[in-house]
């Protein structure tokens, strides 16, 4: 698979995603961003999927192993970070 799929695939399963929990966003991209510092100090190719809530206009991004696909983690803010089950439950 390459990247731009990889790219394409998770777009469309976190879209999926959050349609589940009923999540409302603006807009969704994903991008490949190459040897990423992680929130553990450690060094991964990664695919970011971004996207922005309408009511305050804050963007959230899910960090992504681009080899395996596994969602890592939620990130929120510079220092402010989510577990993947945590930000995916209705509320």
């Amino acid at each position: 698979m390459t990247i731009e799929e990889k790219e394409e695939k998770m777009t469309s399963t976190i879209k999926l995603k959050l349609d589940e929990i009923d999540y409302r966003i603006t807009s969704i991209i994903s991008y490949y961003h190459e040897n990423m510092k992680l929130r553990d100090n450690t060094y991964k190719n990664t695919i970011i999927t971004s996207f922005t809530e309408p009511l305050l206009n804050s963007e959230t991004s899910i960090i992504t192993d681009s080899e395996t696909l596994e969602m890592l983690y939620v990130w929120t803010g510079p220092t402010r970070y989510m577990e993947i089950n945590d930000f995916f439950i209705k509320k």
